[in-house]
């Protein structure tokens, strides 16, 4: 069986059911029990009666008061004590206790909004009061006395001097440190002063564990510091336990009731669970106001409610009712002249002046809602709605600047707050300052990666949990930072309205279709056409199956069939290089619908002047002529009659200045800024200057004056439209011709950065190749061929030809000049139709001019290979100068005469040297192989003497090897005879006892030797000695241990000799074998030579022994 969960878990099961009642003793002994919680009567007075009559004791007043106090008749409670006035029975002592229970009453009546100033006062005056008797009483309590410090410091809490209250708080601490009352008080001034919830976590955590029971609930704070945390679970856990102790417990409802509206309107998966968790919030809310209707904390929750629904009236009720609890007046203009309220009263007041600023901005009062959100500030300088609310009434007043001012001041402060960054960036994007406009582009891209990382520092980060934070984007930041970018990168233009189709989507919303013609106009202007006719098409599929309503819900009618009128021009232009039969179908019909629609008009007319179809030019010469005399100002059609008089006007018998006449007209009586007749005036003025030849000055300067008024007319263009890029490109083209190349360079690369055109990248390579940066022109040819072109364009090619033969021709590299001869083949093989004189006479100039770099060449820097391709290669040229100066030639690029004497030229002169050259060449090579072999005659014998002087070596060392290997067998030998002579020699003279004595002395004077030679000096280290065994007698295993040691040992010393000098033994021998005792001393038989010759060796290295190890080898 599980444990209770109630209020009987602490105090056990008796007392929990008598918790309720308090048993009063009587004058006669009995006693009366009173239940304090269902039979406290309304009328105090009957209790009054009874208390009095009974005489009863100072705890049983305060009891009774208590219980009234609970159920916040404060009233009753305060009739209670006023009764104990002028009764005999109380002390001084219960008098101050009576006394300390009103002070609390009045704060009990302060948290309630009942006439808060005058008890603010008042209880201020009853501290002080209480605080002198107790000062001028040296008997008081302590109870009295801590109940008095304690309400000072409640006193500052409320007058906002945290400090001071936590000054207090931690003095009582400092005296009991279990005192629950200073706890909960110290962590209440510490979240009002530094929101450390860790901290104040701890401290209600430690008044839990010292009263479980403690009113009020120290679970509350544990619930609010978990809640503020990000720990939400146990957050529920503190309050729904708080409310298992005690169902009454009004806070803990609201909490739960609060931490469940946050739960609805953040973890809701779909629409009907938000719809259900609301309805559930907002019943359980409507209880809790039923029950506390002037609860604050319950009243803004109801006003948010409210103001969602627009009853704007209601919601300043509310929030007048609120004001008024906290301030005593409904108006927040009285209560500017109250001066002190805490922290927490502080922020709803705070929230209160918010919402009074929205009721004013929905109203479309501007001003007024300003003031309220500056109060708002004023009274909590965080609230970030208020700041929100601020700059957004400042912007509907049209003071942008103040607008933007806020809205900074707060991005500074809360950089990841999404409304700040949104709003900021839509104002800077209206500016018309560069500098705006790309901070307006920072900051909504910050906004949109901020709303799709919502949720990300969430531990739980699987699919659910990112969906679920995951903010959606506003459809508008794509829409602005698209219009951001398409003055300078087109690509990130149409990526952001992909990206507002994807976020439409995913949210379940219709894509409106005016973002999939813009996506079809951006995808034409890059020349996807394809992709262009399929968003047009989409737009138009909408408009059929879509109605249009106004901001009022009226029905627009005429809206539909206008847009389809647009969208079909629009996928008719993006049809034109594809389909030209379906774009002319789709033009002939907006004419039946609309007839004065000049711009399908002019594109028919247009498609037929470039494609030899239907009409023919005369037709199309009247069918302008006819639009040009109805709508004589249309500049469009204006436009149009230039381009066709210029292009066409001399086959129709126009005047060769027709097109000039008719812009002149344009400027001087229609319009003087028509950007399309100032560029065609300018374009003449080039093509002017461009038929001004001649070399004398005048010539010259009147070249120059042709360019400099057609520069003068692409600079009025371009300040009459900045990104007109065909004037921009006239203005650099004349400024390259004008020979001032650096300026039309300059402007180029602008033009590069905002067209993706091939004309840009072709004049830019022509303009490099001018001013000798060939590597940069031929890096601008080879883009134009490779991303406009399918790689076979001859012209391109043939441009690729000269900027390799001008670069190889400056920097005198064949290699280049080879590079040149293989583009203009390429560009001869491309040739699709026409003349192809002028590209061969190309190739057959390139092969001369490769023969005579060849021929200038040194003879170190010749090829063979290389002379008789240019060998072969002139005498190509030398055949095709001849047909291009042969009589079947019609159109040839130089005079034939010219042509016949260049090859003549390469026949008689340039050949034979190219000749000469080869037979010089092939000597020279002859010359140096020659040479290469009789150096490699020489390597080779020196290498062979080397080969033997190497091997001769070798065999003289090897007979010295054999020699010495005979001379050690030698040596072994003789020691294996000497070995075996001295073994004879030895005569046992005694017995085994007489043996041993010998032995032994022997032993000892050999060692007492050793001593004397081995003794360290004064302070030296001391040297370690081998031990060795004794034997008195020589036995065969013994004999056959000591040749092979003799043998080894000579093998060692053999080896030593050859491989370390220093550690040569001296092999010693006697001719003649003493059978004396001091001959015996000095034979080896038993190694001691060796074990001298080791110790001598131990002293040179310097290696220490110890004593003790000495008297090992004694023993």
């Amino acid at each position: 069986m599980e444990d209770p969960i109630d209020v009987s878990y602490y105090i056990g099961v008796q007392s929990a059911e008598t918790l309720g009642n308090l048993d009063v003793p009587l004058n006669n002994g009995q006693i009366v029990s009173i239940n304090l919680i269902d039979e406290l009567p309304d009328d105090p007075n009957e209790l009054i009666g009874f208390l009095q009559g009974e005489k009863c004791a100072c705890q049983y007043w305060i009891s009774v008061a208590s219980a009234y106090a609970r159920l916040n008749k404060l009233n009753e409670a305060m009739e209670i004590i006023n009764a104990t006035n002028g009764l005999s029975q109380f002390n001084d002592e219960d008098k101050k206790s009576f006394q300390s229970f009103q002070i609390w009453l009045y704060f009990k009546y302060i948290s309630l909004g009942i006439d808060k100033e005058t008890n603010l006062i008042q209880v201020s005056s009853e501290i002080n009061n209480l605080s002198q008797k107790i000062k001028t009483d040296n008997t008081t309590n302590a109870a009295n006395s801590t109940s008095n410090i304690l309400s000072q410091a409640v006193l500052f809490l409320y007058q906002g001097r945290d400090d001071d209250a936590l000054d207090i708080f931690d003095r009582i601490l400092r005296i009991d440190q279990n005192n629950c009352f200073a706890l909960l008080g110290k962590a209440q001034a510490i979240l009002n002063k530094t929101k450390n919830y860790s901290l104040a976590l701890k401290l209600y955590q430690q008044v839990l564990i010292l009263n479980p029971m403690m009113k009020p609930d120290p679970r509350l704070g544990i619930g609010l510091c978990f809640w503020f945390l990000k720990d939400d679970r146990m957050a529920f856990q503190s309050w729904e336990r708080s409310l298992e102790l005690d169902d009454h417990n009004l806070k803990a409802k609201i909490f739960l009731n609060l931490a469940k509206f946050h739960q609805t309107f953040n973890n809701s998966l779909t629409d009907e669970e938000f719809l259900d968790n609301y309805k559930l919030c907002l019943t359980e809310l409507s209880k809790l106001n039923k029950s506390n209707p002037n609860d604050s904390i319950i009243l803004l929750p109801l006003a948010s409610y409210y103001f969602s629904k627009g009853d704007y009236e209601l919601v300043e009720k509310l929030i007048k009712k609120v004001v008024k609890n906290i301030t005593g007046y409904e108006s927040l203009i009285k209560f500017n002249s109250f001066n002190r309220v805490s922290k927490y009263e502080s922020n709803v007041l705070s929230q209160c002046a918010t919402w009074f600023g929205r009721i004013q901005f929905a109203n479309n009062d501007f001003t007024q809602a300003s003031k309220y959100f500056q109060e708002a500030i004023k009274l909590k300088d965080t609230n970030i709605v208020a700041k929100l609310g601020l700059g957004q009434s400042q912007y509907n007043r049209g003071s942008i600047e103040e607008a933007i001012m806020t809205f900074e001041s707060i991005l500074r402060s809360n950089v990841k707050c999404l409304e700040v960054n949104y709003s900021l960036g839509l104002l800077y994007s209206k500016q018309k300052s560069k500098r705006k406009q790309d901070m307006a582009i920072q900051i909504l891209e910050r906004y949109i990666r901020l709303s799709n990382n919502r949720g990300l520092a969430s531990s739980n980060k699987d699919d659910i949990e990112f969906m679920l934070n995951k903010e959606p984007v506003t459809l508008n930041a794509y829409l602005v930072l698209s219009k951001l970018y398409e003055s300078t990168d087109i690509n990130q233009s149409l990526n952001y309205l992909n990206k507002a189709i994807e976020s439409r989507k995913h949210i379940g919303k219709d894509v409106p279709l005016e973002i999939y013609n813009n996506i079809g106009v951006f995808n034409f202007m890059k020349q996807n056409y394809d992709e262009s006719s399929k968003n047009f098409q989409t737009a138009l599929d909408k408009v059929e199956s879509n109605e249009f309503k106004s901001d009022d819900g009226d029905l627009l009618i005429d809206l539909p069939q206008d847009l389809k009128v647009s969208l079909n021009f629009n996928l008719a232009r993006s049809k034109e290089i594809s389909n030209v039969s379906e774009a002319l179908e789709i033009y002939e019909t907006l004419l039946q619908e609309c007839p004065h629609y000049f711009s399908a008009k002019l594109r028919i007319l247009f498609l037929n002047c470039i494609s030899d179809r239907g009409m023919t030019k005369e037709e199309i010469k009247t069918e302008i002529e006819e639009l040009l005399n109805s709508n004589a100002s249309d500049l469009e059609i204006r436009s149009f009659y230039g381009w066709f008089a210029k292009n066409f006007g001399k086959r129709l018998g126009l005047q060769a200045d027709a097109d000039t006449k008719h812009q002149k007209d344009t400027l001087v009586e229609y319009d003087s800024h028509d950007c399309y007749a100032l560029i065609s005036l300018a374009n003449i003025y080039c093509i002017m200057a461009r038929d001004t030849k001649g070399s004398n000055d005048d010539q010259k300067k009147k070249q120059q004056k042709y360019y400099m008024r057609g520069i003068e007319l692409f600079t009025k263009v371009l300040s009459l439209d900045s990104k007109n890029v065909y004037a921009a490109q006239g203005l650099a083209i004349s400024y390259i011709e004008n020979k001032e190349p650096n300026k039309g360079l300059d402007i180029l690369r602008k033009i590069r950065d905002s067209l993706n055109d091939i004309s840009v990248y072709l004049n830019l390579g022509h303009v490099l190749c001018e001013l000798k940066q060939f590597g940069k022109g031929i890096e601008n040819y080879e883009l134009a061929l490779g991303r406009f072109t399918d790689g076979k364009d001859s012209k391109i090619l043939s441009f690729l030809g000269r900027a390799w033969y001008l670069r190889a021709h400056s920097e005198k590299n064949l290699g280049f000049y080879k590079r040149a001869l293989e583009y203009t083949r390429l560009a001869l093989d491309s040739v699709k139709g026409g003349s192809k004189a002028s590209i061969r006479f190309n190739i057959a100039y390139v092969n001369f001019q490769i023969a005579e770099f060849i021929t200038k060449q040194s003879i170190s820097q010749r090829n063979v290979e290389d002379i008789e391709n240019a060998i072969n290669g002139l005498k190509d040229a030398i055949e095709i100068l001849n047909e291009l100066s042969s009589d079947e030639e019609k159109h040839p690029p130089y005079p034939k005469e010219e042509l016949k004497s260049r090859a003549n030229l390469g026949t008689n002169t340039l050949l034979n040297r190219l000749t000469t050259a080869l037979q010089e060449t092939r000597e020279s090579l002859a010359e140096v192989e020659h040479k290469l072999e009789i150096a490699k005659q020489v390597m080779k014998e020196e290498e062979e003497a080397k080969l033997k002087e190497e091997e001769a070596k070798l065999a003289a060392l090897a007979e010295k090897e054999k020699l010495l290997a005979q001379e050690r067998a030698a040596l072994q030998e003789q020691a294996q005879q000497w070995a075996e002579e001295q073994r004879s020699n030895i005569v046992d003279e005694g017995g085994d006892e007489e043996d041993d004595d010998l032995f032994n002395e022997e032993s000892k004077s050999k060692k007492d030797k050793k001593r004397k030679a081995t003794a360290p000096t004064k302070g030296g280290p001391k040297k370690k000695k081998k031990k060795r065994a004794k034997k008195g007698i020589v036995d065969d295993s013994e004999e056959e241990s000591a040749r092979s040691s003799g043998e080894s040992d000579v093998e060692n010393d053999n080896e030593s000799k050859t491989t370390s000098p220093k550690k040569k033994k001296k092999v010693l021998s006697n001719e003649f074998i003493n059978d004396s005792d001091d001959d015996l001393d000095d034979d080896d038989l038993f190694g001691e030579n060796d074990e001298e010759e080791e110790d001598k060796q131990d002293e040179s290295n310097g290696k220490a022994n110890g004593a003790d190890e000495d008297d090992e080898d004694e023993d």
